[in-house]
Parts: structure tokens; sequence; C-alpha cells
């Protein structure tokens, strides 16, 4: 029982270990999903126009004034690593105290004006922000915080400058 209980955390170990360096050398990046920050490998642009359900909101543009916003993460039904990507602006007449009274604004401004793509679509249905939708596809497989942070990885800033009165 001891020689099995030995074996099983050591089989857990050299996993943590292979999940960690098995992103060594890549690019990644923070984000955020339902008010927790995730990480992401930049596998960059796929030539394809659409894959699946997954959805990549750009507050601005990429990475523009904050880390993107991801619709879904492993273990969810609809999650993949390739992300439609969605890039969302103030709407017409709108400004940023006007989004920044309304409520959606996530707990974690002005690091983040939204965490969470719920809040994001509900400010699009009031008018608040728009949607834009290129057709870009992008590879960026969710990994833990130790891969994103794993030796010989290049990790991109989490600062960012202030939010703009539009964007």
């Amino acid at each position: 029982m001891l020689k099995n209980a030995a074996s099983i955390a050591c089989g857990l170990i050299m996993s943590a270990a292979i999940s960690v360096t098995a992103y060594a050398g890549a690019t990644t990046a923070n984000g955020w999903y339902e008010g927790e920050e995730i990480y992401y490998i930049l596998g960059g642009v796929e030539d394809v126009s659409s894959r699946g359900k997954n959805q990549l909101y750009l507050i601005g543009g990429d990475r523009a004034y904050q880390a993107n916003v991801a619709l879904f993460i492993p273990g969810e039904r609809g999650y993949t690593p390739h992300w439609n990507v969605n890039v969302v602006h103030t709407a017409e007449g709108i400004t940023l105290d006007d989004i920044l009274g309304s409520g959606l604004v996530s707990e974690h401004y002005p690091e983040a004006l939204f965490d969470d793509v719920e809040d994001i679509l509900e400010a699009w249905a009031v008018g608040l922000v728009t949607i834009e939708r290129p057709g870009i596809v992008v590879l960026c497989p969710i990994i833990n915080e130790e891969g994103a942070e794993a030796p010989g990885n290049t990790e991109l800033s989490e600062d960012f400058p202030p939010f703009p009165d539009t964007f």
C-alpha cells in the first residue's frame, strides 16, 4: 500500500514538472475568466475564420488597456484552445464614466474594466459597448501559472496604460 502511494505521488510530481516545463520557450500572457486570472500560450493567428464556440474578448484591442477575457476554460463544454477574436469598444456617445457607473465593471478595476464575458455581453446588450468580430482565430491554450512562468518562457507585461475616455 505504501509503495503504491509513493508511486502515485511520484507520478503526480512528474506530471506537474512536465506541465511546467512542457511550455518552455513559449510567449505567455495573463487573461481573465469569470473574475479570476488565467494564463495562456500565444500560439498566433490561425488560417481559419471560425473555430467552435470559444471566444476571446479584447477590450479596446489586443492587451491595449487590460488582459483579454475568455469565455471558456479547460473542462467546460465549448472550450478549445482556438479562440474566435472579438474586439470591444465603447459605443458611440458612451464614455468610460458611463461604463464605470453601470455596475458591470470588474472588482479588479482599474486593473481590468471587464473580467467576465457575461458582463461584456450585458454591456453590449444595454448599448454601452460594441463588439467587433474581425474573423480572426488565434491559438491560445490555457496553462497554469507555473507553466506561464516556467524558465525559458517570455511573459507579456501585465502593466497597461490607463483607460481613455473612449476605446
